[in-house]
């Protein structure tokens, strides 16, 4: 009996052994399902932003353009104080025809923009008018502008704040330059002064030479809109806060009795700037585009410094300065 009961209990430790959680998870393991992988983090456009997913890291556009554009200039002659006004000189319908390169490099919302044209200036008058009491009595002539030229270049460095698949809106800071160098043949009298260009002065005569040399400070705001898949329209707005002026005239039929050389001038002041283009992208690479142009400069705090060239001496005088032109242009770009 006792036997029995030896071989009874340890039946019995082995069963319940064999039933324990540890034994059952040891002896009966748990079927194995697949594995998938993990879904990709979703990516959403930023309505207000950028769409840094879809940006391509860096775009270089860069072309050619022609320019067509008329403008004016004009100066204002007072005397030493300021108080008398003695001359003014206005050049008018100064139609010009250039040549321009252009690019624009774009990396991530920074962007560098520019241009560097040249070309020559035709037609056009030049009205000069001198007034009493230092002429009497009043003199108005008239003389044909031709033979000039301008040249000029553009650089801005900026960001775009707001870059998506419908446009881009961004701030910059540039520097221009712009000079004109203008000449004026002949001269009739149109008012009733007997005593200046009576008889008249043929055409075949330079009399006057006008250079200006304008450097330019830019602030402003550029931008673009599609409007269709290949279409779109862009442009910038520039306020110029300093605008300096280094310029001289030349009065060629005075040269050796009044005056030495050129009279050197020099101003400064402000202006204003704005471009819009409308572009048609054949492909990735090749588009067409016809823009407008507006410029104007102003430098209503002048000298011009007849100490230097007036000779026998004189004081410096006051002047007042303001050009500008404005065209339409067509360009051709290439783009990486």
């Amino acid at each position: 009996m006792y036997r029995l009961l030896r071989v009874s209990a340890g039946i019995a430790v082995v069963i319940f052994v064999a039933l324990t959680p540890s034994a059952l998870k040891a002896q009966t393991p748990y079927p194995s399902y697949p594995s998938f992988p993990a879904p990709p983090p979703p990516v959403y456009p930023a309505p207000y932003g950028r769409e840094i997913p879809n940006a391509p890291p860096l775009e270089i556009e860069f072309g050619l353009r022609y320019w067509y554009s008329s403008g004016k200039f004009q100066k204002t002659l007072f005397d030493s104080t300021g108080a008398l006004q003695i001359s003014r000189l206005t050049w008018t319908g100064i139609v010009g025809n250039s040549g321009e390169g252009y690019f624009n490099v774009t990396d991530k919302g920074v962007f560098v923009k520019g241009y560097l044209g040249l070309g020559i200036l035709g037609g056009g008058n030049l009205q000069d008018e001198d007034f009493p009491p230092v002429t009497a009595p009043y003199s108005s002539t008239n003389s044909r502008a031709q033979d000039s030229r301008l040249d000029y270049a553009n650089i801005d460095l900026g960001y775009y704040f707001l870059d998506n698949s419908r446009g881009k809106l961004g701030g910059f800071v540039g520097y221009h330059f712009y000079h004109e160098k203008l000449n004026a043949f002949g001269c009739t009298q149109t008012a009733t002064n007997p005593a200046i260009c009576v008889p008249s002065i043929g055409d075949s005569v330079r009399v006057i030479t006008q250079n200006n040399d304008w450097h330019s400070v830019r602030l402003g705001v550029a931008g673009e809109v599609t409007i269709m898949p290949n279409l779109k329209l862009s442009g910038d707005a520039a306020y110029l806060p300093y605008v300096t002026l280094n310029g001289s005239d030349t009065h060629w039929l005075r040269l050796g009795t009044d005056f030495s050389g050129p009279t050197p001038e020099t101003g400064h002041g402000t202006g204003m700037q704005f471009e819009g283009i409308l572009t048609y992208n054949f492909n990735n690479y090749l588009s067409l585009g016809v823009g407008g142009r507006y410029w104007r400069m102003d430098a209503p705090h002048g000298i011009s410094h007849f100490d230097e060239s007036f000779i026998g001496g004189a004081l410096p005088q006051v002047e007042k300065f303001q050009t500008n032109r404005y065209g339409t242009f067509v360009q051709l770009g290439l783009k990486y």
